[in-house]
């Protein structure tokens, strides 16, 4: 199962990490890196723990993500490929036809 294991639990659960944390999210204006999006955002380790320990807390390698792009730089990192582009743009199709209209009101003929 160490196939799975978080190399970098034995950092994010520190006083230290913490405040480190919160000076990257500030450092970034809290906002992803990426593109831009504020709201919940996770501190990524641009070289990974696994691989290179001495810059768990080096700034240099930290940088604000939203889930949406740690989710892909954690992939990659994993060897997992980008989703096929037209699978990406039929998700997209689909999400737009879910988001809802504005709803007119139907007059009710009820006494």
């Amino acid at each position: 199962m160490d196939e799975w294991k978080r190399h970098s639990r034995h950092v994010t659960r520190t006083r230290r990490w913490k405040v480190l944390r919160h000076q990257i999210l500030e450092r970034d204006g809290w906002a992803c890196a990426e593109c831009g999006k504020r709201g919940r955002l996770e501190v990524h380790h641009v070289k990974p723990v696994r691989t290179h320990p001495e810059l768990s807390f080096a700034p240099g390698n930290l940088k604000s993500l939203c889930p949406s792009c740690h989710t892909r730089h954690t992939r990659r990192e994993c060897g997992i490929p980008d989703p096929d582009p037209a699978r990406v743009a039929w998700r997209q199709a689909v999400s737009e036809m879910e988001t809802p209209t504005e709803q007119k009101e139907i007059p009710c003929s009820l006494p």
